[in-house]
């Protein structure tokens, strides 16, 4: 159980020569926050079937600490802090560890752009890569092998390539534009709009775990939400049709990159 923590500043204000206080408002510091994921960094309800648990901790109404940790061992993966945790504003020293307690990388970050030395390391804690950021300057950098020797400078990020387009964004959005049909249901209704589809392309280029992204409530009138309904299976049928993609890699090695892609829906 999570107790919600505020407390009230008290403020001083000099008039009529006699200092009097006045109630500022609450301070509400959000309650702290546990999280399971699964290998698919799906959300789950307990710790049963996951593999990584995050904690929230906030220090004020915005900022805090986010740790990870390795399941079921409970070490920990990661700890980063925030100025804005919902913006994901980064201010501070970011870790992240393997499983074996040694440093994988280690980062300063200043109002959410990294600064100074950015330096990651194999699991044997040999130098594996480098880089020098400073305001308004390209990153400099090098990268060592497993061996320690120097290997030939590559991004620490490099996003998923989609290998029957150009390679850029407007390669995939082409590709779902060929797969979407609008529903027939939807053009009876005269029903339009965007749906925003929410994808992950995992470690070895196949496209996973698609759903949308729901709209508020009050943005699709209650008869017309079925044929809503339509339009949201036509989007993710489209991206279901995505063939594969060259993997994202961080720091050389293939990870999961998540994606959200806006399917326009138009009457003519």
């Amino acid at each position: 159980m999570f107790i919600s923590r505020a407390f009230f500043l008290l403020g001083f204000l000099f008039a009529g020569g006699q200092l009097r206080a006045q109630n500022m408002p609450a301070l509400i510091i959000p309650p702290n926050k546990i999280e399971y994921l699964n290998e698919n960094r799906v959300s789950l309800p307990s710790e049963v079937g996951a593999v990584q648990r995050i904690e929230t901790v906030y220090h004020d109404s915005v900022g805090g600490t986010v740790r990870s940790f390795y399941l079921p061992s409970g070490k920990l993966k990661n700890s980063t802090s925030f100025a804005n945790v919902r913006k994901f504003l980064r201010d501070g020293t970011s870790s992240d560890y393997y499983e074996n307690g040694q440093v994988r990388f280690q980062a300063n970050y200043v109002a959410g752009q990294c600064v100074g030395d950015f330096v990651t390391y194999y699991p044997n804690g040999t130098l594996k890569r480098r880089d020098q950021h400073r305001p308004d300057q390209p990153v400099a950098g090098e990268c060592f092998g497993p061996d320690g020797q120097p290997v030939a400078y590559y991004s620490f990020e490099q996003m998923p390539v989609y290998e029957e387009g150009a390679g850029d964004n407007a390669a995939i959005a082409r590709a779902v534009m060929l797969n979407t049909k609008y529903p027939a249901l939807a053009l009876r209704n005269q029903l339009s709009g965007v749906i925003k589809v929410s994808f992950e392309v995992d470690a070895s280029g196949r496209v996973q775990n698609i759903r949308t992204v729901e709209p508020a409530t009050n943005e699709v009138p209650k008869k017309q939400r079925i044929a809503y309904q339509a339009l949201e299976e036509a989007a993710m049928y489209a991206v279901r049709q995505l063939r594969s993609f060259k993997p994202g890699r961080q720091d050389g090695e293939p990870v999961m990159v998540s994606f959200t892609l806006p399917v326009t829906f138009r009457i003519q």
